[in-house]
């Protein structure tokens, strides 16, 4: 199965006749800002379509909205959100204390300042919406926010059923897979950006928006020194 196929078989699901070519915009919501129809997608995506009703909770708000970029592509004639990740650097002492042991960010912190270090969080796609166009728009628009925030490395925890998308953009596994009680199991992700190998050899969508490949060589070959053994790929 190519690489585009994998994608759109992890993020299939029903559309509505017509609703996947309407004109999208993706734009950023500052620190602070509302959120607005990104809580409502949160809300469907994490509760609704598992069955659970109500939808309260951290999942879709918390203190950590205050201080991040939460990025959302909309449809752009009705505002509505169809796709959204919420970013982090980790020179927050909150972002810190919520994923700083998950993603072994003291190893990155002897020789990155960590504002170089970013995690993408609150990942959701709208059921109707879960097409290669969509993603790509969020994907892009993440990106170049990295780019222009100083961000060397985009990292993500994700379910396993999620990493042919991952993998798709240029994200590879750089720890051991996570399992918690329960046995809910999370690999932990990279993405080197402007690592220009890596998004050339796995075709990422991603590979034309480089910008300086000699940061991204620089970025990657410190990551493989420093996670040798258990780098992926």
């Amino acid at each position: 199965m190519s690489p585009e196929n994998k994608l759109l078989s992890v993020l299939s699901g029903p559309r509505e006749p017509g609703q996947a070519r309407l004109p999208l915009r993706v734009r950023r919501i500052g620190p602070g800002e509302a959120l607005g129809d990104v809580q409502r997608l949160r809300r469907e995506v994490y509760f609704l379509e598992r069955g659970k009703a109500g939808g309260h909770g951290k999942r879709i708000a918390d203190g950590l909205d205050g201080c991040g970029s939460t990025m959302v592509v909309e449809l752009e004639s009705q505002a509505q959100a169809v796709a959204t990740i919420r970013m982090h650097d980790f020179a927050s002492s909150a972002v810190q204390v919520e994923y700083g042991s998950l993603f072994q960010v003291d190893r990155f912190a002897r020789s990155w300042p960590l504002e170089c270090v970013a995690v993408g969080t609150r990942f959701a796609v709208q059921a109707d919406q879960r097409a290669k166009r969509v993603v790509d728009q969020l994907m892009a628009g993440t990106y170049r926010w990295a780019q222009g925030s100083g961000v060397r490395f985009w990292l993500v925890a994700c379910e396993p059923y999620l990493i042919d998308a991952f993998e798709h953009y240029g994200f590879r596994e750089y720890l051991p897979p996570v399992v918690y009680p329960g046995g809910v199991e999370l690999l932990r992700m990279v993405l080197v950006i402007d690592d220009a190998a890596q998004l050339i050899e796995c075709g990422s969508p991603l590979r034309d928006m480089v910008i300086d490949a000699s940061e991204g060589v620089a970025a990657r070959a410190w990551l493989q020194r420093s996670f040798e053994g258990v780098l992926q790929g």
